[in-house]
């Protein structure tokens, strides 16, 4: 591939939209930890889509309320910080990997389905193993640790079976066959992504280094391992699979650190199939 080519595929970061503001805006009032509920409310009522996937969530079997909440006011306040963020973050990104058009929009809405399958998956880990680090930035990484997908699906239409063929008879890792074809892949483009919506230094070391967590800055070392494992995790049980999940090297930089054995894995994805199970609602979210 020629250089300017590949110039032409990173100039391409700016033509995606801004991170939706009203998500941006909301997510900065609730990073206080005084903040007025009201104040939240007022943003989040400028978008009908975020506050009917709210109600729809803050209802839904993966937070288990003893009642139906029909107040967007009620809804917040039921739901907390922790969990008003994921949903805040989950309608957020979803018009996101809806819009490959080329190259990867065969499977874009299995794009969807692995990016909330990978963040349920990074939460079980987290909470059972005890992890020391943020939930919000555990969930926010691993919803967008494909992002760069959005980005190379513009491009490459005419690739993409170059890829695809990589993939199949030369059994590499898709972002392997990436790199051969591309110059580079699509978490170091995500990467670029996250720093152009100015996303915290470990979100965006995250999803760049998800398929390399062994080459992240050491600050964010151990957020790039749980993505890369979570990853390989979710593949290995068959969400949003395709071509991409054909030839994964699962990580083990994690794995080994904590000596996970056969039986502490099993046990985690049963409990991820929980999750799963009950986060039905949150998979199909629909805008209003």
């Amino acid at each position: 591939m020629n250089m300017k080519y590949m110039d032409d595929i990173l100039a391409s970061i700016h033509e995606i939209p801004p991170f939706p503001q009203v998500v941006v805006r909301a997510m900065d009032i609730i990073s206080d930890p005084n903040y007025v509920v009201n104040d939240l409310l007022e943003v989040i009522r400028l978008d009908q889509s975020i506050t009917a996937n709210v109600l729809k969530l803050c209802n839904s079997a993966y937070f288990g309320l003893p009642r139906k909440v029909s107040s967007l006011k009620e809804a917040v306040v039921y739901l907390g910080t922790v969990h008003l963020r994921q949903v805040l973050l989950s309608s957020g990104v979803k018009d996101l990997y809806d819009r490959p058009d080329k190259g990867y929009s065969y499977f874009a809405g299995e794009l969807w389905q692995h990016a909330i399958a990978c963040a349920l998956m990074a939460q079980v880990l987290l909470r059972h193993l005890r992890l020391p680090l943020e939930e919000n930035s555990v969930f926010t990484a691993a919803l967008l640790h494909d992002v760069g997908k959005v980005v190379l699906s513009t491009y490459v239409s005419r690739e993409f079976a170059d890829i695809e063929k990589l993939v199949e008879k030369e059994n590499l890792p898709f972002h392997e066959a990436e790199r051969q074809v591309l110059g580079f892949d699509h978490a170091e483009i995500g990467g670029r992504l996250a720093e152009l919506w100015q996303f915290p230094d470990d979100i965006a070391a995250a999803i760049r280094f998800h398929h390399q967590p062994e080459k992240a800055p050491k600050p964010h070392c151990l957020l790039s391992e749980l993505i890369a494992l979570s990853d390989g995790l979710v593949l290995m049980l068959g969400c949003g699979t395709s071509v991409d999940g054909l030839s994964y090297a699962m990580p083990h930089l994690l794995i080994d650190r904590l000596k996970l054995k056969r039986n502490d894995i099993e046990m985690l994805m049963v409990k991820f199939q929980e999750e799963m199970s009950n986060a039905r609602e949150m998979i199909d979210i629909r805008d209003v």
